[in-house]
């Protein structure tokens, strides 16, 4: 190559009236009224340098580190949003057994509650209808006790104090 850039040192460009060719020329001349290149020549060669990839193979390293250099970037950012979901996610679901358990020791304390309602009104419309009568004894000794409905005069009943009766032990 060196014998050939001897022999041919100067070359020339023409630039034709066709639209494409002025377009380039005002190109080239917007480039080297704007950049660091002295002349057309040295504008030439650094084209000719990129567009034969002369020098390709250094900024194709750099760009490649800088490729890998943005998917490990990437990648991080990507662990830390599945990082931060899961904990989102975490939290949202303790939130939910945590409801879950208040929301079931609720339902237990209203199953209490209807289970002794129905108890009190049970027992009460069962001492309604089955009332107590006098008990006949062909024993003597039987004959000689009082019963409690002869000391005390007979009240009507009270629905509180059937309701209470049904918390007391029955041998009470």
């Amino acid at each position: 190559m060196a014998l050939w850039a001897k022999n041919k040192a100067n070359f020339s460009v023409a630039f034709t009236e066709d639209a494409a060719d002025q377009t380039l020329l005002a190109a080239i001349e917007k480039e080297l009224a704007f950049t660091k290149y002295q002349t057309f020549s040295n504008l030439c060669k650094q084209a000719l340098w990129q567009f034969l990839s002369v020098s390709e193979s250094a900024s194709s390293t750099q760009s490649f580190q800088r490729l890998e250099q943005r998917i490990a970037e990437l990648v991080t950012k990507f662990a830390e949003f599945e990082h931060n979901v899961s904990a989102e996610e975490l939290s949202r679901l303790e939130a939910l057994e945590h409801h879950l358990s208040q929301l079931s020791a609720q339902l237990d304390q209203l199953q209490g509650s209807v289970n002794s309602k129905f108890a009190q009104v049970s027992f009460a419309q069962v001492s309604k209808v089955v009332e107590p009568g006098p008990i006949e004894s062909e024993s003597v000794a039987e004959d000689n006790l009082v019963s409690d409905a002869e000391v005390a005069p007979r009240r009507d009943s009270d629905p509180l104090l059937e309701r209470l009766s049904s918390l007391l032990p029955q041998d009470f």
